[in-house]
């Protein structure tokens, strides 16, 4: 049976209808997938052409989705902390995802954070490895460096040296530096891998042809060494410039040296400040250090020692090694830069790090008083530091021992430690080694070391081991006496202002020993010793020059340098003095001050032939004189007390001084007395002309 026509018309507009209905159903869910992935696109976009203020809150969208592009960007921007506070822990998640995922970019993203965040250096290569099997020159260029330097696995110089040339033959220009790096440190420790100089070069110049701030400045050091390149001073200096401009500070600081020492450039101080204060405003630390220099001396810049210490702090704080040097520069460099606090906190900074250096200044500040600390505390830092194998400290020990500063009192102690600072080649050491051996454990044996000693810290520069050492030979301690060599160190010693050297060198001179006689010389350097207070040699000038050896006689001269020496308390000078006075040929005719200087040169005349006979002469004189006269030599007596090398007050001494006028003859004049209104001493017929 058939059914009516307009019953399967009916059915038929339904089938087209549902069809319809089916349609805009299933074209209104397409449209649903395509606006949900058109909005991190959308967001990627924004990204991409720099609006990521805009990209921002799709980015945020978009990864909270589950998108890997967003993932990327999104992290990219939280890392560097643009248009977002800055959180790496965050972006490492989002760049781990993403690499997860495949996304080659993020991988190295990935790697980057890994090694400078969590410092998984082992982590960060696998993510790079991975990029560069999916072909990225910068996972290539990463992991070449980390398989030459042997980061986060063994180090491999051929897969290094294949990763890099890989990646710098694509274009890359860091790749590029670092392989010029890695084949010049190649070739400077004799690794055929390495090739030449020039090859590196050439690497250099690739990179530097594209702008890379690293490799110019390599380059620039290449030019200004002349190696793989010619030499030129001034093509260095433009390299740097140009990397400098670029931002890179340690070009700035290198530049700023050239214009400090004028290699290359004409010298400017100024600039070298300008180009100092640019790397130190970057952070580079050997910067802040040189224009801390340049503020404390005024050069380049107006002298202020506020900024130079501020730039010594913040370089000291940032980096150990500096510390190590501001704790130099604040405990032991010029007085005017010293500052104990500053000193302690930087040298115990570096110390903590392991400068024996620092230890040792240190620990000598606390053990002297100079630097805040207990001395106690002080000698452990120099034990410390002399286990250590630190030279000075190793000499501050002998001294402790010596001193029994800090540590017990031992000179056993204080000789093996001072044989460990000696071979360390501490000069100083050398020569208190020899004092040592000549002293606290004579013998035979260490005589003659104390000689070797003496020889070797003399040849290094020490004046007082030469002393010793010319001493030891003279006197034949250690053997047969060596006058010829004793007079050779005594000669270097004098030379440089040794008043003990200058006197035995006269007396050497004047005798003939070690060489042949020579007035002229023994009166010169009896004179050098005389004139740095010296006493004896003062004593010795007056005679020579009163008999006329090395130079013509001249009484007044003669009595000029007895009159200081005896005022020192030298005997045997006070005995001379008191027969000028009792003679009264040079000076008025004085018994008093005869008597005065008679009575302190015969306090203790010993075996003395001269202080014998002017005991003699002070007894048969005491008695000429009167009562009254005796009281006042007495109140003089009492007052005495030897006086201390001072030129100044000497000057007024010698000035005091009354001489006869040169016509006068024979034994006082009438119109000349000793005591204001007293009457000159008379002789008679029994009176001596002489004293002695």
């Amino acid at each position: 049976m058939s059914r009516p026509p307009h019953s399967a018309s009916r059915i038929s507009r339904r089938a087209v209808l549902a069809g319809t209905a089916y349609a805009l159903l299933l074209a209104g869910a397409m449209w649903l997938v395509a606006a949900s992935c058109l909005t991190p696109e959308r967001g990627s976009r924004l990204f991409d052409q720099g609006r990521e203020a805009e990209a921002l809150p799709l980015l945020e969208a978009a990864a909270g989705r589950g998108s890997v592009a967003a993932s990327r960007r999104l992290g990219t921007l939280l890392a560097a902390g643009r248009q977002t506070p800055r959180d790496e822990a965050r972006a490492l998640t989002l760049f781990t995802y993403a690499a997860g995922k495949g996304d080659v970019a993020a991988m190295v993203a990935a790697g980057d954070l890994t090694r400078s965040l969590s410092h998984d250096d082992a982590s960060a290569a696998g993510l790079y490895a991975k990029a560069v099997a999916r072909g990225d020159v910068k996972a290539m260029a990463r992991l070449g460096v980390m398989r030459a330097s042997g980061a986060g696995g063994p180090m491999d110089i051929d897969a290094a040296l294949s990763l890099l040339g890989q990646a710098a033959a694509a274009g890359d220009p860091q790749a590029a530096t670092a392989l010029g790096q890695t084949l010049l440190a190649l070739s400077e420790a004799g690794d055929r891998r390495g090739g030449t100089p020039a090859e590196a070069a050439a690497w250099f110049e690739k990179a530097a042809a594209a702008g890379e701030a690293e490799a110019l400045t390599r380059l620039a050091e290449l030019c200004a060494d002349g190696r793989g390149v010619p030499a030129d001073p001034a093509k260095a200096a433009a390299l740097r410039r140009k990397a400098a401009e670029a931002g890179h500070a340690p070009a700035a600081y290198d530049l700023g040296l050239m214009y400090l020492s004028g290699q290359g450039v004409t010298a400017y101080p100024l600039e070298a400040a300008r180009l100092f204060e640019r790397a130190a405003q970057a952070g580079h630390v050997p910067a802040m250090l040189q224009l801390g220099d340049m503020y404390f001396a005024g050069e380049g810049v107006f002298r202020d020692k506020t900024r130079a210490v501020a730039l010594y702090d913040a370089a000291a704080e940032a980096d150990d090694r500096a510390a190590g040097v501001a704790c130099r520069v604040f405990a032991a460099g010029p007085q005017e830069r010293r500052d104990a606090a500053r000193a302690a906190r930087f040298c115990a900074k570096a110390a903590s790090a392991g400068d024996d250096a620092s230890a040792t200044l240190l620990g000598l500040g606390m053990v002297r008083g100079r630097l805040p600390g207990d001395p106690t505390a002080g000698a452990a830092l120099l034990s410390q530091a002399a286990w250590a194998g630190q030279p000075q400290a190793m000499y501050a020990m002998a001294l402790l021992h010596l001193s029994g500063q800090g540590v017990s009192g031992n000179p056993a102690e204080a000789f093996r430690w001072c044989a460990k600072a000696a071979e360390a080649g501490v000069p100083e050491a050398k020569g208190l080694l020899a004092a040592l051996s000549e002293e606290e454990f004579p013998s035979a044996a260490n005589l003659a070391k104390a000689v070797t000693y003496y020889r070797e810290a003399a040849n290094a520069g020490d004046l007082e081991a030469g002393f010793a050492l010319g001493s030891l030979l003279s006197k034949g301690l250690a053997g047969e006496p060596d006058f010829a060599e004793a007079r050779k160190w005594y000669e270097q010693a004098a030379a440089h202002g040794d008043a003990r050297a200058q006197f035995n060198l006269g007396l050497m001179y004047l005798t003939g020993k070690g060489g042949p006689v020579n007035d002229a010389e023994a009166l010169r350097w009896m004179l050098e010793a005389a004139k740095g207070g010296d006493a004896h040699a003062r004593s010795n000038v007056a005679t020579m020059t009163l008999t006329g050896r090395g130079t013509p006689s001249d009484p007044q001269e003669a009595f000029r340098w007895y009159r200081l020496a005896a005022g020192q308390g030298y005997a045997q000078a006070q005995a001379m003095l008191a027969g000028f006075y009792y003679e009264g040929r040079v000076v008025p005719r004085d018994f008093e001050s005869a008597l005065f200087w008679l009575t302190l040169a015969s306090r203790a005349p010993g075996g003395d032939a001269l202080l014998q006979r002017a005991a003699r002469a002070k007894a048969v004189l005491e008695k000429r004189l009167t009562p009254d006269q005796l009281e006042r030599v007495a109140a003089r007596l009492t007052a005495y007390k030897p006086a201390p090398f001072d030129p100044e007050a000497e000057k007024q001494v010698l000035a005091a001084i009354k001489f006869l006028p040169p016509s006068a003859r024979g034994p006082g004049y009438p119109t000349a007395t000793a005591q204001a209104g007293a009457p000159p001493p008379q002789l008679t017929p029994a009176d001596p002309k002489a004293l002695f």
